[in-house]
């Protein structure tokens, strides 16, 4: 029974890793944290598959080939290392220490593969295992490799918990899949160096997957779209439905005995149309709210692009007659206006298309200053009519090389946004603040603020708060979607503090200077 049940858990928890890494890397193959979340996934979940074949093998060749899948294990602290890093965002600093770990991660396979049996001398039963392997002297040095490089990643969450005090949370998540991970997982070695500790125990590793999915779906930890966040439970729900079913089917010759109604052939066939029409249901519904609403978009930023265009071309002949001062200067005015608009519904198709090359950005020396006061001007009737102070401490000659145009659009739409949730006699507080590094540009207000509860999905398109909707009925919920992937595409980071509603917010955004 004690074999039954370490090959299952073995099994559920590497098809729990492969399932939630397939799903975050499926979001976005280009962002670096999503790709490494998912090579960080795989190699556990390889692991797990090799250890709960080799379990069941008595010892033979094939046997031994199987427990050489324990090589991955070299990758899998590695890749973790790695994937840390990305996700503190601090992979450029480190880079010498995540190259100085693959180096040895390939050199230990390498030599692994030139000479086996330095690895894994031999394999023998144990326990209630057919087999288990034996470690020869490369495979103790691959695991002194495993512990240094997860002590490395343990130390870098612990420093970045006790100097980000505003990502705390979040990084609670990572730590929590570190300690789970790794304190499960490690317990598999014991039994390779006779210490009698059950394998059982060591199915649990895959838990280290649960803070990290339910940091996706409470706080949008790894900034993956809602519709795969329900992908993600549904596959979480599927997978346990699979279990169970995989359960009945190991005990199929149990039922057949006692059950007199029972077929052979019964158990498997109901179970295998169970899961394929319950997998099918989730995964068509999902596929259709997913492409309800970005071709939804798509089609209307395509429908726009034309009348706008028509636009800009009217107004450029009309500038080109001979005009009065006051008509010149309303045309201008429109044109100005049309160009923006152009520029939005470019943005704003960006957005759907993450991948895209279209609208490549181009760096340049970005004047905060200047966007600010532009900006302002702009809306300096509609804060005069509110009698909304406006305070901005945004140094003359700070400078950031970024895209222009994007940044621009970001800042107006932080701007833009505190204006319109700050209820009359309130007040708009615009810093910047420029380090060596980085700059960091932030806009506080008076206005509606925002829950806790709210506040994690501020930042996800067509989500709009409550109260939100309240003072502007006619908003969609694109422009801060928009901002966050504009400042994602400069390796930035933006956010929003808030005390809760009514308490006001402060949206802020910080991008590298060159």
């Amino acid at each position: 029974m004690s074999l039954l049940i370490a090959t299952i858990g073995h099994l559920i928890s590497a098809l729990l890793l492969a399932g939630v890494g397939v799903l975050v890397f499926s979001q976005n193959p280009s962002r670096p944290v999503n790709r490494m979340f998912f090579f960080a996934a795989l190699a556990p979940a390889t692991y797990g598959t090799g250890l709960a074949i080799g379990i069941n093998l008595e010892p033979s060749s094939f046997a031994y080939s199987v427990w050489m899948i324990n090589l991955v294990n070299t990758l899998l602290v590695s890749t973790f290392l790695h994937f840390t890093f990305v996700a503190l965002n601090i992979q450029h600093a480190m880079r010498w220490v995540i190259r100085s770990s693959y180096v040895i991660s390939i050199g230990i396979i390498l030599f692994a593969l030139a000479s086996p049996a330095s690895f894994i001398p031999s394999i023998t039963p144990k326990l209630f295992t057919k087999s288990y392997l034996n470690a020869g002297p490369l495979y103790e040095f691959m695991l002194v490799h495993f512990m240094v490089a997860a002590l490395a990643s343990g130390a870098a969450l612990l420093w970045a918990y006790w100097r980000r005090k505003e990502e705390r949370r979040k990084l609670e998540y990572f730590i929590a899949a570190a300690l789970f991970g790794y304190g499960f997982g490690c317990i598999d070695f014991l039994l390779v160096f006779d210490i009698p500790a059950s394998p059982v125990y060591g199915m649990f590793f895959g838990l280290y997957v649960v803070p990290i999915a339910y940091g996706i779906l409470a706080d949008n930890l790894l900034d993956i779209r809602v519709v795969i966040k329900k992908a993600l439970v549904y596959s979480l729900g599927i997978g346990a439905i699979t279990a169970v079913l995989m359960i009945l089917i190991l005990l199929n010759n149990m039922l057949v005995a006692r059950l007199p109604w029972v077929q052979f052939w019964t158990i498997p066939i109901l179970t295998g149309t169970i899961s394929f029409v319950i997998a099918r249901i989730f995964w068509f519904q999902l596929i259709e709210n997913e492409q309800v609403k970005y071709e939804f978009i798509t089609v209307a930023t395509h429908k726009l692009r034309t009348p706008l265009t028509q636009i800009s071309w009217g107004v450029r002949a009309l500038l080109d007659k001979e005009l009065d001062a006051e008509t010149r200067d309303i045309t201008e005015h429109i044109q100005s206006s049309s160009n923006r608009l152009i520029e939005l519904t470019n943005i704003l198709f960006e957005t759907t298309e993450e991948n895209s090359q279209d609208y490549a950005y181009t760096k340049e020396d970005v004047d905060f200053a200047a966007i600010t006061k532009t900006t302002l001007a702009r809306l300096q009737s509609i804060i005069t009519k509110k009698h909304i102070t406006v305070e901005s401490d945004v140094a003359e000659g700070v400078t950031a090389k970024a895209d222009s145009r994007r940044i621009a659009s970001v800042i107006e739409v932080f701007i833009e946004n505190a204006i319109s949730y700050t209820p009359e006699n309130g007040s708009v507080h615009i810093q910047l603040e420029a380090e060596k590094d980085s700059v960091r540009y932030t806009v506080s207000d008076t206005g509606i603020g925002i829950s806790p509860a709210e506040k994690k999905n501020i930042f996800l398109r067509f989500y709009r708060t409550d109260a939100a909707k309240r003072v502007d009925t006619e908003g969609v919920g694109l422009g801060l979607a928009m901002a966050k992937n504009i400042i994602h595409k400069h390796k930035g980071k933006i956010g929003v503090d808030s005390e809760g509603e009514n308490l006001g917010s402060t949206f802020w955004f910080e991008i590298p200077r060159t």
